[in-house]
C-alpha cells in the first residue's frame, strides 16, 4: 500500500536584526531652498549613521543613503485657477541594527528632524540562524510526515513503512495509472516571513516561518 501525507513544522524566533526605513520628504515654494533643506537633513542623518557604524561592536551593521529626488507640481485653487508652483525633495535611507535599544534611541532622535518619517521596521534573523532554523524545521516536518504515514499504515493493518519520495513544491511524481489513491497530499515548501512594524512601534516582533513536506511511503506487512 502506498501512502502520501503532508508533514509540517511552524516556528517563531525573536529577531536578531531590525532594519529601519526612513523617508526624508520636504516641500516648499522655492526649488533651490527646498532641495538644499532636504540635502542638509539627509547629510545630518548620514553623519549619524556613519557614527553608529564605527567600531567592532557598533550597534549598526549596515546602512544605505539613497539619492535626493526632486519633483514639482502646480496646485489648483478652489476657483479653478493655477496657484504658485510647489517643489519637493525626498530621499530614502535604511539602517540595520543589531542593538535594538540603540535603534529606538536613534529613531527617536531622527524623528525630531523636520521632514523625516520612520516608515517601518523589518525584523529579521542572521543568515546563520535562518539557515539552521530552516534545516531544523524541514527535519521536523519530515518526522511528522513519517509519523502520520505510520499511524495510517498501522490503522490499516500494516506493520511498517518505508519512505519513497519527498518533493519540493509540485515535484512529487504522479501516481502511475491504476495506482492507489493517496491518503493525503501536499508539497514541500519553506515560507519565511520577516514581520514588519510601523515606525511608531519599535517593539521587536518574532520572525516566523513554516516548513511543509509532501512525502510518499510504501507500507509493509
Amino acid at each position: 500500500m502506498r501512502i502520501t501525507v503532508v508533514g509540517s513544522h511552524a516556528w517563531s524566533i525573536a529577531p536578531e536584526r531590525g532594519t529601519v526605513h526612513l523617508l526624508v520628504d520636504l516641500e516648499g515654494d522655492d526649488r533651490a531652498a527646498t532641495s538644499r533643506s532636504a540635502a542638509e537633513v539627509v547629510d545630518a542623518l548620514g553623519r549619524d549613521l556613519h557614527r553608529l557604524r564605527q567600531g567592532s561592536d557598533a550597534p549598526l551593521t549596515w546602512y544605505s543613503v539613497g539619492p535626493l529626488v526632486t519633483r514639482s507640481w502646480r496646485p489648483w485653487g478652489p476657483d479653478g485657477q493655477p496657484m504658485t508652483p510647489r517643489f519637493g525633495a525626498s530621499a530614502n535611507l535604511k539602517a540595520k541594527f543589531r542593538d535594538f535599544t540603540a535603534m529606538a534611541e536613534a529613531t527617536t532622535r531622527w524623528a525630531e528632524h523636520d521632514g523625516v518619517q520612520v516608515t517601518h521596521v523589518e525584523w529579521a534573523l542572521t543568515d546563520a540562524t535562518r539557515t539552521a532554523t530552516e534545516a531544523a524545521a524541514l527535519t521536523r516536518a519530515v518526522e511528522e510526515a513519517r509519523g502520520r504515514a505510520l499511524a495510517i499504515a498501522q490503522a490499516a493493518g500494516w506493520r511498517d513503512i518505508e519512505i519513497q519520495e519527498v518533493a519540493d513544491p509540485g515535484l512529487l511524481a504522479a501516481e502511475p495509472p491504476g495506482g492507489p489513491v493517496p491518503v493525503a497530499s501536499g508539497a514541500m515548501r519553506m515560507s519565511f516571513k520577516e514581520d514588519a512594524g510601523g515606525g511608531g512601534g519599535l517593539a521587536p516582533e518574532d520572525v516566523r516561518g513554516e516548513a511543509v513536506v509532501h512525502a510518499r511511503f510504501e507500507a509493509h506487512r
